[in-house]
């Protein structure tokens, strides 16, 4: 069973996104030389490391067009709701432990568990990162529904929904 955690950004969703996209984080089979090469001091480094993404092939977006455009689509949405202020964005990770998964089947089950909480009312970013020694994804919600905004307040049942889903997915993908 994967690792699950969520928390609220309130700066400026693009540093997230970045850090959470970063091509070097997912690359499958990256040497601890090369890892310790990529360690990051800030958030734009880490999420702009094509090595933790394989090239960005791990990365997927909902409700967005793309990755690069993800942020202003973030923005785009609070400023029609008119709600720019407070919470930004959340970022949330689903860890597995080494060897439990491949980088295919743990961005699988990151995308399913995204679509499945949040993809019908937020954008999300997921992108798994293989740079670790272990599997994991993060996740980069935007705090402002598309559908009617109202905001994502990362109550504790939308935290027990992530890791009840999370663990249904988990006995899914065995």
């Amino acid at each position: 069973m994967a690792v699950t955690s969520i928390w609220p950004i309130s700066r400026n969703p693009s540093v997230i996104i970045n850090y959470a996209r970063n091509p070097e984080k997912t690359v499958e089979k990256a040497t601890e030389t090369m890892a310790a090469l990529h360690k990051i001091s800030g958030v734009i480094e880490y999420a702009a490391d094509e090595m933790k993404t394989e090239k960005r092939s791990y990365v997927t977006c909902i409700n967005c067009n793309s990755e690069d455009t993800a942020a202003q689509e973030f923005m785009e949405v609070k400023e029609f709701w008119r709600k720019k202020d407070g919470r930004q964005c959340f970022h949330g990770y689903q860890s597995f432990k080494a060897e439990e998964v491949d980088a295919e089947t743990a961005h699988a089950i990151g995308v399913e568990l995204a679509t499945k909480l949040w993809g019908n009312d937020f954008q999300v970013v997921v992108a798994t990162h293989c740079n670790t020694g272990h599997y994991h994804n993060h996740f980069v919600l935007n705090s402002v529904s598309i559908m009617d905004g109202h905001h994502f307040d990362n109550t504790q049942a939308d935290y027990k929904a992530m890791r009840d889903m999370s663990d249904e997915l988990c006995r899914k993908y065995r």
